[in-house]
């Protein structure tokens, strides 16, 4: 197998979205919130497109206010609204995605009246309770269009909830989220740290100065055929034993990749230093200027005419007839000889 065909296959691997991650660690009610926004523009309903979505991850109540925009300020308001009026608390903490619907100014000034601390995961699972919430709340929704015939949803927004909160049983927790108050939280917390665990502590599977790929996390509605893992290589620069193991990366540049990745969004490479010509743009005297597979416009480099020969011919020795690689090989030293 040519190093071409092996890196093509390393970019189009299947990739893992289902494993064991690390754990949330709650201390009780409205001591995590998640909050994340729902595209609704392709059903809007009057001025709204969007929903601000939020969750307790003790209790697992929600709550959800419509929005007409993503701006920091209409996000701040419906974030304030659901604080003052409809949990009537604010939590400790406040996790969302790294969106600028979150990380403004306006947002910044309301969570640091209430004295909320604000984060963010890096990992493609940014906030997975309130992303489990809008599927749920997405699948009723729908339902509720099939039903009535039309895509009107403010005005049943209340309804849907109050359906959640107070009339569905969850599974993890056992029982119903406006069911859990302060009487019982510790319960819950003893409920959720004694439900199995599946992650088994293992020795790392990558070592410092490793060259890895990372997985491109891959939604239902992803094409198949695109390649699961990044064109960019990357290095090991620390691992960490935590439960399970993290590791952390290093871009070509020597910058330091923000946030820690699983094993399972990782995957080795058998030659870190082979990249894929996209196209030629453009040849000056020795030298072609390089579009590289899967970079951005800003990588394009002029590499020497001669040292791509070299390569091709050093990495297809093993691919052609004997006979062709020889006619290859005197043919280049016969335009060096006699140039």
């Amino acid at each position: 197998m040519n190093v071409k065909q092996i890196v093509v296959d390393e970019l189009h691997r299947p990739a893992r979205k289902n494993y064991p991650r690390r754990r949330v660690l709650l201390k009780g009610l409205h001591d995590i919130w998640q909050a994340d926004t729902v595209i609704m523009s392709n059903f809007p309903d009057g001025k709204f497109k969007y929903l601000l979505t939020v969750i307790d991850c003790l209790s697992k109540k929600a709550w959800v206010e419509p929005l007409k925009n993503k701006s920091g300020i209409e996000v701040a308001k419906a974030l304030q609204n659901i604080i003052e009026n409809q949990a009537k608390i604010s939590p400790r903490n406040l996790q969302t995605d790294l969106g600028t619907e979150f990380y403004n100014p306006h947002v910044n000034r309301l969570l640091e009246k209430y004295k909320i601390n604000h984060y963010s995961t890096y990992s493609v699972m940014k906030a997975s309770m309130v992303e489990r919430f809008n599927r749920t709340l997405k699948t009723w929704m729908w339902k509720m269009f099939n039903i009535q015939g039309n895509y009107k949803w403010v005005e049943n927004l209340p309804k849907l909830m109050y359906k959640y909160n107070n009339e569905s049983i969850h599974r993890s927790i056992g029982m119903k989220p406006s069911e859990v108050t302060e009487n019982n939280e510790s319960d819950i917390i003893k409920k959720l740290s004694q439900q199995p665990n599946s992650i088994v502590r293992k020795t790392p599977k990558f070592k410092v100065g490793d060259h890895v790929r990372i997985s491109k996390y891959k939604t239902v509605f992803t094409k198949g055929y695109l390649p699961s893992w990044s064109t960019e290589i990357f290095k090991v620069t620390q691992v960490r034993k935590t439960v399970p193991i993290t590791y952390f990366l290093q871009d070509s540049n020597g910058e330091n990749v923000l946030g820690g990745f699983y094993e399972q969004e990782l995957a080795k490479v058998k030659f870190p230093n082979v990249y894929l010509v996209e196209k030629i743009l453009k040849k000056k005297n020795n030298k072609v200027l390089l579009k590289w597979l899967g970079f951005p416009n800003n990588k394009n480099t002029w590499e020497n005419c001669k040292n791509l020969v070299i390569f091709l011919l050093y990495y297809l020795r093993n691919t052609w007839e004997p006979i062709v690689y020889t006619y290859l090989i005197l043919s280049y030293i016969f335009l060096i000889l006699f140039k």
